[in-house]
């Protein structure tokens, strides 16, 4: 922070900035007239904004409005008329009358500022700098996982009204839990090492911040398996390929519609206790030939056995799929979905709100199995990734 002093007649006209800042700066003396100064001052290319009301002490008469913002760089500008319409311009406002009272004079003033500066820059958080966020996240990501990420505001600091990100590429929305911004980013698999989260901050007046911190990825070692299955299952007969095209489309299109708040209101839960028969990621030979990566978890379960919601959310998908057969898609909010398949019975239809924990249908085989389980599936932004990695997730509290 630097404080510049211009030398206006008798009084000096004090501007505070940082960065690269356009400010207009209208002063008032205690008499029946409105003396403006617009001013531009050049900086470094820094987005940062704030807003100052600066009474003069030597001249109780005297106040000084700053309201600052972020434009390109410039000089200071002469007095009189605003000849460059990129400097912000304020209607004339009528000076205090004379009081014998300097002190009230001075808080009517300063009343009549903070009211001009509302009406041309907007509500009291303004006034407020722009500062760093605190970013904290859970768990340490590794190939194939979620983690979330929470970012703290500071009590002092400017709050945004929108935060959006990308992690290795892949977008990171951002909504509030408890008052507190939370995002929940995708760590795709084959994409160990360290790699960039990239935030961009809105602010109401439409200034930005951006912030970037690098977060390392752990390379992850995934099995293989081999599966014996019905040959109508490893090799589909003719007859039904274009059925399965078109439920990859329905799929995806679901998987890719955007809700644009968080639906959850709580930590994720297991839908089922937490024992693994077939992890995520591996790598699944079905009848000799290697067929795909297995996208989800699979959690033993006996037939009939109840299965729960993973979180609060809203019913997407609930009905019959060739390969993952009877299938139950829940949407918890900003690109998040989990999937339940090869159910026995679907206990839930399309458009039911779902508590956490709420069941929603009950342990099957159908569809390409091998034997009855819970195949608990996640989608972060598009990307199928470990469900089990919802539970080391830390929730704002």
């Amino acid at each position: 922070m630097r404080t510049v002093h211009v030398s206006r007649h008798r009084h000096p006209l004090i501007l505070i900035h940082v960065g690269d800042l356009r400010c207009f700066a209208a002063d008032w003396y205690g008499k029946r007239r409105t003396r403006r100064t617009f001013v531009k001052l050049a900086e470094p290319s820094v987005t940062v904004q704030t807003a100052s009301v600066i009474i003069n002490q030597s001249s109780p008469a005297l106040a000084t409005l700053l309201v600052l913002a972020a434009c390109a760089p410039a000089q200071v500008a002469r007095p009189g008329p605003d000849s460059n319409p990129d400097i912000i311009a304020a209607e004339p406002v009528v000076a205090a009358p004379n009081v014998p009272d300097s002190s009230a004079l001075e808080q009517d003033i300063e009343s009549r500022l903070v009211e001009m500066a509302r009406a041309v820059r907007g509500p009291e958080d303004l006034f407020r700098p722009i500062k760093p966020f605190g970013v904290s996240w859970s768990p340490e990501p590794d190939e194939g996982s979620a983690f979330g990420i929470v970012i703290h505001e500071r009590p002092t600091g400017r709050v945004p009204v929108a935060i959006e990100g990308t992690f290795a590429e892949t977008p990171v929305r951002f909504g509030r839990i408890h008052g507190r911004w939370f995002g929940v980013a995708a760590v795709p698999i084959g994409i160990a090492g360290r790699h960039t989260l990239t935030l961009r901050m809105s602010f109401e007046e439409g200034a930005s911040y951006e912030q970037s911190i690098d977060i390392e990825v752990t390379s992850t070692q995934f099995a293989s398996t081999n599966m014996s299955v019905d040959s109508r299952f490893s090799s589909p007969p003719a007859d039904v390929l274009e059925r399965i095209r078109s439920e990859r489309e329905l799929v995806r299109n679901i998987l890719e519609t955007v809700t644009p708040e968080w639906r959850l209101d709580g930590p994720f839960q297991t839908p089922r206790p937490f024992d693994i028969t077939s992890p995520f990621g591996q790598a699944r030979m079905f009848n000799g030939e290697l067929r795909s990566r297995h996208t989800g978890l699979d959690l033993r379960g006996r037939t009939g056995a109840a299965v729960r919601s993973a979180g609060r959310g809203q019913v997407v998908f609930a009905g019959s799929l060739y390969f993952a057969g009877n299938a139950v898609y829940v949407d918890h909010g900003l690109g998040v979905y989990t999937g339940y398949f090869h159910l026995s019975r679907i206990l839930v239809k399309v458009g039911d709100e779902l508590g956490s924990r709420d069941v929603l249908g009950e342990v099957g085989a159908t569809g390409r199995v091998t034997g009855a389980h819970l195949h608990w599936y996640l989608s972060v932004s598009g990307q199928s990734l470990d469900a089990g990695s919802l539970l080391r997730v830390r929730l704002p509290d």
